[in-house]
């Protein structure tokens, strides 16, 4: 009984000092972390539908793709009956596997005309597999790098709050200028990178997409309490509320770029090394207006003398791994 006792005494005052920690802890690492952040995006090629597209027709041998479909069996002539008078049954077996060779393939055709699979129009190639990753109307991947460059790196926060003053987030092409204008700029920047990471998701549908995006957005844009400049749909908002010197160092700038695509991106994977994060940045500054349906690139901090160290990266952005 008194080695019970002695437990549930040590339980408690472990209980207590852990409750002390939370009270004290609590306020300062709500004071923690960078207080500024800035954005710039949009979502045009969501918005303009031109994601999907009209159904093709596609035919067969012997089948029509109209609103009546015919199958025509020519009147070859077999054991004496010809196929358009009384049958046989020989004659009955081949109508039905020729009727069943082409329930097959318009099964098929169909199939492809609903999937947008590519080479569906072709039927050389229906006996083939379709790719899941090839390029289909009415779908979407959505991608999101995030950087954190060290002290050498700090320029880029006036720079992308350059491309947002200035950039055209009302157009589909200015959107793929800014992308391509913001992995420029981490590339000339690689060297002061020091932790990244990359994930992917899709093929999925424009309003999962979307959707997906505008989470992942909002994640980001909440890490701060004051948005320095937002820019979006051609117009930019500056925050007036006047900035605050960090309580810590500011040892490091994170950068978020959020992207969806109509295709996959064949250079994305887990980054590893420097030369992973150069392929991807390479590949998405080289994105299409046509090829891009939305984009959002979060940095934080913003203001100059704001705070974020080592220990604000590892606890708010698990993701990053060090290269």
């Amino acid at each position: 009984m008194m080695m019970n006792s002695g437990k549930s005494r040590r339980a408690s005052l472990i209980l207590t000092v852990l409750a002390v920690l939370t009270i004290v802890l609590l306020p300062a690492l709500a004071l923690a972390g960078p207080r500024s952040g800035g954005s710039f995006g949009g979502r045009l090629g969501f918005r303009s539908g031109s994601g999907f597209s009209a159904p093709r027709s596609y035919s067969t041998p012997g089948y029509s793709g109209g609103g009546s479909h015919f199958f025509f069996a020519p009147g070859w002539g077999w054991g004496g009956y010809g196929m358009g008078g009384g049958l046989g049954l020989f004659g009955t077996v081949l109508v039905v596997a020729v009727l069943g060779y082409a329930a097959v393939a318009v099964a098929r055709a169909v199939r492809r005309a609903r999937q947008g699979g590519a080479g569906a129009g072709d039927p050389m190639s229906w006996g083939q597999g379709y790719d899941d990753e090839a390029v289909m109307p009415g779908r979407a991947y959505v991608y999101r790098l995030q950087v954190a460059l060290g002290r050498s790196g700090r320029g880029v926060q006036q720079r992308l709050e350059e491309f947002a003053a200035a950039g055209d987030t009302g157009t589909e092409a200015g959107l793929a200028a800014l992308l391509q204008q913001s992995a420029l700029e981490l590339l000339r920047q690689k060297d002061a990178i020091r932790y990244a990471s990359a994930d992917a998701s899709g093929p999925m549908s424009l309003t999962n997409a979307e959707t997906k995006m505008n989470g992942m957005t909002l994640a980001e844009r909440s890490r701060f309490t004051v948005e320095r400049v937002r820019a979006a749909d051609g117009r930019v908002n500056r925050s007036q509320e006047a900035a605050e010197e960090g309580r810590e160092a500011l040892e490091l700038v994170v950068v978020t770029i959020v992207i969806a695509t109509r295709s996959p991106l064949a250079a994305w994977k887990a980054i590893g090394s420097h030369q992973d994060l150069e392929a991807i940045l390479a590949e998405i500054g080289g994105v299409s207006p046509d090829g891009l349906l939305g984009l959002e690139v979060v940095w934080t901090p913003a203001d100059p003398n704001d705070s974020m160290t080592e220990t604000d990266v590892m606890t708010t952005y698990p993701d990053l791994r060090s290269l």
